[in-house]
């Protein structure tokens, strides 16, 4: 929680300093109500930092006390960006008036300014507030830490260890390919699992046993589906067909789905690979089963699941299925090798070995964690930083995989870093991620600052390297290259994403799963899917959302739930049947990053020429034309078509 404050309180002060500047902010007279403003929220930080360092985080009134403090920090944001726009508006449309009336209408704009001081003010008093009240609870302020500036931070492009090549697990998957071929199962379409606790490294087994020889030339045709939490009959036939190349059919339509699979797959051997599985309900399996069927796919067709319960192989029928271990010792070694001496034997001491051995063992012989405590001790160069590690007392206190991940983040080099990781639980698990779109979204948050003085740096080369930070430490991990072997993508692995949440103030709301938002919640960033027919009460939203990913079948629900949420700063729209933004889009002053990609929105209205902090607009092909006062949006950056095509 204190560093989720600390996310929303660090970025006001570099908020505040260009309105104090600002001529225009000047003649309105609020430049000391912005200064007063400024020294609070140090004060603020100051009260935060001794609660980190008295280890007060976990006590009930110290949490209270940040959660008030977090409201406090979000009408401070509000008030600020308002207060930007309103500055931003006034040039953008002065440059349109002669000199005389420019400059009465910005220096005399009387309602807005006595509106703007009354809300600066009433921040400031409450932020005085919470400061008396730290006192009452035992905080007082502490001297501040500062560090390099975030663009300044590990400038060196790290190696990364292709997942591809396998460490102590060519056994595992000579033995699921045997699986594979055996044609002496008595069942039509047998099932094979393979079965292992989280971080254990089953996708990557599987990824591989996908890839193999003898697994491409015997099958045909070869189906990967990420399965996860949402474990629909549906979805997994839409997303068979999507990876056939064919989406123009109602998701929702079952038969629909199995008829073009026919079209596709009939008389051909396939495989199905089905990732991450946790449904327990025989009803849901045997429903799956029965369309699997009726698609008549050749013998010999089967099905490869990977679950990390035992229940879940048994309710799927499995045929035949193989037990996914711990690494060995050695294999754990082989692996941590890789990581932690990455660049050659030469760093390799015997003291740093000997000290990397011990720790290795409270890994457990789990690959997760092994990759997360290698990417850590990788950028430590002498014997004291492993020794820290090695004496940490995080250990007694969780588990390998949890210790590791936690460890990670705790040596993430700057605040900013942390929350960029932290907004990627926003995704749904087993999202892949692309690179350039998150960076983009960063950026939009607020996470990533402008570069200072003469460093020739972009925010997005900023960006690029905080994405190259949180891949080398595991956070990120399964990189997707191109033709000219750079990241364009990523993945987050199930146990990261987790554990994202839990040091985020996220949340994903999918009305199917019975999630529940509650009114208690300070919700920020808010990932929405609201199914067909299902209700939900926008009440339990706070009003206050910075992010807010909304996936909606139904367009009529659309206009009525944004008008609630004014202040977005990212929004992103997943509506197939929309051909027209919502009318409340061009009242979102605040608005940074817009998605409408996945809609068939073919127009864009001219209010949303009015979105002057509008950095990036994502589109899709059927956009038609542009508002002709597109030249004012003045922060605009980034204008993404996405090609992918909604028909066949």
């Amino acid at each position: 929680m204190a560093e989720a404050v600390l996310g929303i309180v660090t970025p006001l002060s570099n908020k505040i300093l260009p309105l104090v500047t600002d001529k225009i902010s000047r003649a309105w007279g609020v430049k000391k109500d912005l200064q007063k403003l400024a020294e609070k929220l140090e004060m603020i930080k100051a009260l935060i930092s001794d609660a980190q360092n008295k280890q007060l985080i976990t006590s009930e009134a110290v949490q209270f006390w940040l959660k008030k403090l977090r409201s406090i920090a979000l009408d401070a944001e509000i008030v600020l960006d308002d207060f930007g726009y309103e500055l931003l508006r006034r040039k953008i449309e002065n440059r349109k008036r002669d000199k005389v009336r420019s400059f009465f209408s910005s220096s005399n704009p009387l309602s807005f300014r006595l509106e703007m001081a009354s809300r600066i003010k009433n921040v400031t008093s409450s932020l005085e507030e919470a400061y008396k009240e730290a006192n009452q609870i035992g905080l007082h302020p502490v001297e501040l830490i500062i560090t390099a500036p975030d663009h300044k931070e590990d400038r060196i492009t790290d190696p990364f260890v292709d997942e591809s090549e396998l460490v102590g697990r060519e056994d595992d998957v000579s033995k699921v390919v045997s699986m594979l071929m055996r044609s002496d199962y008595k069942k039509d379409l047998p099932v094979v699992s393979i079965v292992g606790m989280g971080g254990q490294g089953k996708t990557t087994v599987s990824q591989v046993v996908l890839k193999n020889d003898h697994v491409v030339k015997y099958f045909e045709e070869r189906i990967w589906i990420c399965v996860s939490d949402d474990f629909k009959v549906e979805r997994v036939l839409y997303e068979m067909l999507q990876s056939r190349g064919g989406t123009n059919v109602e998701m929702t339509n079952r038969e629909a789905l199995v008829v073009r699979l026919q079209e596709r797959m009939k008389r051909k051997r396939c495989l199905l690979l089905l990732d991450d599985i946790w449904n327990e309900s025989r009803e849901k399996w045997d429903c799956l089963r029965k369309c699997l069927l009726e698609i008549g796919a050749s013998q010999g067709s089967k099905i490869l699941v990977t679950t990390r319960s035992h229940v879940v192989a048994s309710v799927m029928q499995t045929s035949s299925s193989h037990e996914l271990g711990v690494l060995s010792n050695d294999h754990s070694w082989m692996l941590f090798e890789k990581l932690a001496f990455a660049d050659g034997v030469a760093r390799k001491t015997p003291e740093l070995e000997d000290i990397g051995r011990r720790i290795l063992k409270r890994c457990g012989g789990v690959p997760l964690a092994i990759k997360a405590i290698g990417g850590i001790l990788y950028s430590m160069k002498d014997k004291s930083e492993w020794s820290m590690i090695e004496k940490s007392e995080i250990w007694s206190n969780a588990d390998g995989v949890f210790f590791a991940l936690k460890l990670s983040y705790e040596h993430l080099p700057s605040l900013s870093v942390k929350q960029c990781f932290a907004t990627c639980s926003i995704f749904p698990k087993d999202t892949r991620m692309i690179k350039e779109e998150l960076i983009q979204i960063w950026m939009a948050q607020g996470l990533i600052n402008h570069p200072k003085g003469g460093d020739h740096l972009q925010m997005e080369d900023i960006g690029s390297n905080y994405f190259n930070i949180l891949l080398r430490s595991s956070l990120l991990q399964d990189p997707e290259k191109d033709i000219y072997d750079n990241i364009i993508s990523c993945k987050m692995h199930d146990l990261v994403h987790d554990f994202s949440l839990e040091v985020s103030n996220n949340y994903l709301f999918d009305t199917e799963n019975g999630s529940v938002i509650k009114n208690d919640t300070e919700v920020v960033h808010l990932n929405l899917i609201l199914r067909e027919g299902k209700m939900l009460n926008v009440e339990g939203i706070p009003p206050k959302l910075r992010t807010l990913y909304l996936e909606v079948e139904d367009y009529a629900v659309l206009e009525d739930l944004l008008k609630r949420f004014k202040y977005l700063c990212v929004l992103k729209l997943v509506c197939y049947n929309a051909i027209h933004l919502p009318n409340a889009v061009g009242d979102m002053k605040q608005l940074r990053h817009l998605d409408i990609s996945e809609t068939k929105i073919t127009t864009l209205p001219d209010s949303i020429t009015k979105l002057y902090n509008l950095m990036t607009l994502r589109v899709n092909r059927h956009l038609e034309n542009i508002p002709k006062g597109f030249v004012n949006l003045v922060n605009f950056k980034h204008f993404c078509c996405w090609t992918k095509y909604f028909e066949n």
